[in-house]
């Protein structure tokens, strides 16, 4: 009865894991995340039910004692797994196949290997009460040992012999099967194999026990066989930086090739990064870290080390996480990819890492019960509020005014809490980087610290009432709220359906459109919106593809449905009409396309957005000449070097300084501001043909003038700037202490007093 009782607990288990994971809709199929949540679940009841089965039946062969508890423990795992296949007919699953493989590969070999132990566990003592609690905590102690891999090396993922695979951070919805993973799930089969012809050669079922003496001789070919095998094993986990299995902190020094060291940072970088721009990235870090250091008072010693990869592919190859930027506190490392100089993430990820002083815990953050719970509102804030976030020219404080008053603003309780991770992304950021921030204004910087030492708000409740009255205050423009409509509609990832396949057909949309492929973009559009009808960006893009495919009706009834009947939001509106705009310049109807790119500019969009319709709408009223180097400059797709050589051409036709702006565009995507510098002041001698691009002028001069160390130059560039809008002060504050540091080595810093910024501009 033992035996049959610690089976049905155990598969009494196994339903109510199946049933609790179908009510969450990010775990209700087949996929990496469930697969994870039975990998660490099941094998710790699979290994105990092993155990007890072996102890109640020590006269059978060895064999069959491992192919009964292996039915067992796949019995139990296929319990929740046909659970999970009722629930995907009430939440969809759009990746079948692959889900089935993450659950094949993750929980069921884990659970095979679990049943392996357990016998072997059972078979080597002699104490049958104790025998399913060791064998239990074996994949617990596997776990630990995945815990430690993620703790004390850089890599996210973990590869589990029994949880499987955990791949990183929940935000980085792009997760395929890699390679890797396969190589390691073949070894733990191996594994599985070997254990189980192991034990049959070793166990004597007249004794019940293992003999080595008794047996060996006899099966000398099987134990030798079986031996090797487990060293094969054994040898690729010595091997894992070679097989991509884990990383080390020095094989991904060694793959990233460079390292550079300064005042507070230890910079690792690509190898082929130009002496130029590594000082410039190393200097931006060290400033990051002195104006936080500034800010908090803190006066931590210990360097911040900083990765930086080539790309988001060769980041997720090597740590586990693309898209996503991430750091970890404890280890005062942060880890991004290379962008524009300077890093428009740089400074939240330093923020981490210089307040683990001020956090607790092994992870040294905001948290509760001595910091092992963490409190991502209290941690994501801070970083927020600290290096304030300007996100589509919003700061946090507007985006918190635009969701109170569209009622999306979610409660203090739930941001300043673990439930921030089931928010929507930009929601929770931005909303909890605003209430970090009014704390710090009204209790003060010290207020904070013990804050984010004790991992909870005091008195949330009356913080947030006049956090809320604060808000009211906040001026926002309409452009701003129409922006905001965007971002405000991605819902968490938690409540999404199917994130991974959509992520996955998003990048194929990307390709599609880099090919000038409309057959296939219309193709992978409409296979995202059957996913989701919602996706509106999808419905944008296809817009464009139908009508460069000649397909002018069916774009247009396309357009006229994302208007009307979607509601979508305003700029993705743009968007769609942006690419019929374009597809009729394409087609050679200019009028038309005249047209639409004088409604677009009625649209509230970024001011980049809005800069790309002023300039077609002006190549369209330049003559034939100006027209086609602008078009091949815009939509020609050309490589950086021929849009140079278009734009110098265009400067030659034309009499203001659009062609010597465009071409500087350029060449400051390559670093290259000593050509650069003579392009902008041209531009600006000659003269913009629009506001918004003299204004865009502006702010590359300033950030020209302190690349070339002209730092009186670029600080008069920098408050000269600061009077248009709330985005640009707070851009331009933030050169200006970049100058004082540069200068000095020294800054003094303050954050942002929104109340006293000019209002966004109209």
């Amino acid at each position: 009865m033992a035996t049959l009782f610690t089976f049905r607990l155990s598969a009494a288990f196994a339903a109510v894991v199946g049933i609790v994971l179908a009510f969450i809709p990010l775990l209700a199929v087949h996929g990496v995340e469930s697969a994870l949540a039975l990998g660490l679940l099941l094998p710790p009841w699979v290994a105990a039910t092993a155990a007890s089965y072996t102890e109640r039946h020590r006269g059978l062969r060895g064999i069959d004692l491992i192919f009964r508890t292996v039915g067992m423990g796949l019995l139990i795992w296929l319990i929740p797994l046909l659970l999970l296949a009722v629930s995907s007919l009430r939440t969809r699953q759009c990746a079948p196949a692959e889900g089935l493989a993450f659950m094949v590969l993750g929980p069921a070999l884990g659970c095979m290997l679990a049943a392996c132990i357990g016998v072997w566990v059972a078979g080597a003592t002699r104490l049958p009460r104790l025998a399913p609690w060791l064998a239990a905590a074996v994949p617990l102690g596997s776990v630990m040992l995945g815990l430690w891999a993620f703790y004390s090396t850089p890599t996210v993922y973990v590869f589990g012999a029994f949880a499987g695979y955990f791949p990183g951070a929940i935000y980085d919805d792009l997760v395929q099967i890699p390679t890797r993973y396969l190589t390691y799930r073949a070894a733990m089969l191996v594994a599985v194999l070997s254990l189980g012809v192991l034990f049959d050669a070793l166990w004597d079922p007249a004794s019940g026990t293992l003999g080595l003496r008794g047996r060996g001789r006899s099966r000398i070919g099987a134990i030798a066989l079986c031996v090797g095998a487990l060293g094969v094993v054994a040898a690729s986990y010595s091997q894992g930086n070679e097989l991509g299995h884990s990383v080390s902190e020095q094989y991904l020094v060694e793959r990233l090739g460079k390292t550079e060291r300064g005042a507070h940072c230890v910079v690792h970088m690509p190898r082929e990064t130009t002496p130029e721009d590594a000082i410039r990235l190393l200097e931006d870090c060290d400033f990051q870290v002195e104006r936080v250091l500034s800010l908090t008072g803190l006066s931590s010693k210990e360097p911040v080390t900083a990765y930086f990869f080539r790309n988001q592919n060769e980041k997720k190859d090597l740590i586990g996480v693309g898209r996503t930027l991430i750091a970890k506190p404890w280890r005062r490392e942060v880890y991004l990819q290379m962008s524009h100089w300077p890093h428009p993430v740089l400074g939240h990820e330093v923020v981490h890492a210089v307040l683990a002083e001020a956090g607790r815990g092994p992870f040294a953050i905001a948290g509760t019960l001595g910091g092992l719970v963490p409190n991502p509102g209290i941690v994501e804030g801070a970083a927020v509020a600290l290096a304030w976030d300007v996100r589509d020219e919003l700061d946090p404080d507007q985006w918190s005014r635009i969701m109170k008053d569209r009622n999306e603003l979610p409660s203090a309780a739930a941001v300043m809490s673990v439930r921030f991770s089931a928010l929507p992304a930009r929601r929770a950021y931005m909303a909890a980087g605003s209430l970090i921030r009014f704390l710090i204004a009204t209790r003060g910087m010290e207020a904070l610290l013990e804050t984010y030492h004790r991992g909870k708000v005091d008195d949330l409740d009356e913080l947030e009432a006049n956090w809320h009255a604060y808000l009211e205050e906040v001026p926002v423009t309409p452009t701003g709220r129409g922006v905001a409509e965007v971002a405000l509609a991605r819902p968490s990832i938690f409540s999404s359906v199917c994130p991974h396949e959509l992520a996955k057909l998003r990048a194929d949309l990307a390709g599609d459109a880099a090919a000038r492929d409309d057959v296939r973009t219309i193709e992978t559009c409409r296979a995202i919106l059957d996913i989701d009808e919602q996706e509106a960006l999808a419905r944008a893009t296809l817009v464009g593809a139908l009508a460069r495919d000649g397909r002018d009706a069916e774009a247009l009834a396309t357009l006229e449905a994302l208007r009307a009947t979607m509601n979508a939001p305003k700029p993705i509106v743009a968007a769609a009409l942006e690419q019929y705009a374009d597809a009729h310049w394409t087609l050679g109807n200019l009028a038309e396309a005249d047209a639409l790119y004088g409604e677009l500019l009625n649209i509230p969009r970024t001011d980049g957005a809005a800069r790309q319709s002023e300039v077609k709408k002006l190549a369209l009223e330049a003559t034939d000449a100006q027209r086609k180097l602008l078009y091949e400059i815009l939509l020609g797709r050309s490589p950086s070097p021929v849009v140079v050589h278009l734009a110098h051409s265009l400067a030659a036709i034309r009499d203001d300084g659009l062609g010597p702006y465009l071409e500087a565009r350029q060449l400051m995507s390559a670093s290259r501001y000593a050509l650069v510098l003579p392009l902008l002041q041209d531009a600006k001698r000659l003269g913009l043909p629009s506001l918004r691009l003299d204004q865009e002028l502006s702010r590359l001069l300033g950030i020209t003038f302190f690349a070339l160390a002209d730092y009186g130059q670029s600080a008069a560039t920098w408050r000269a700037r600061a009077g248009t809008s709330r985005a640009a002060q707070a851009e331009a504050q933030r050169w200006l202490e970049r100058i004082d540091y540069a200068q000095t080595r020294a800054v003094s810093p303050a954050l942002p007093d929104p109340s006293s910024a000019p209002p966004a501009a109209p």
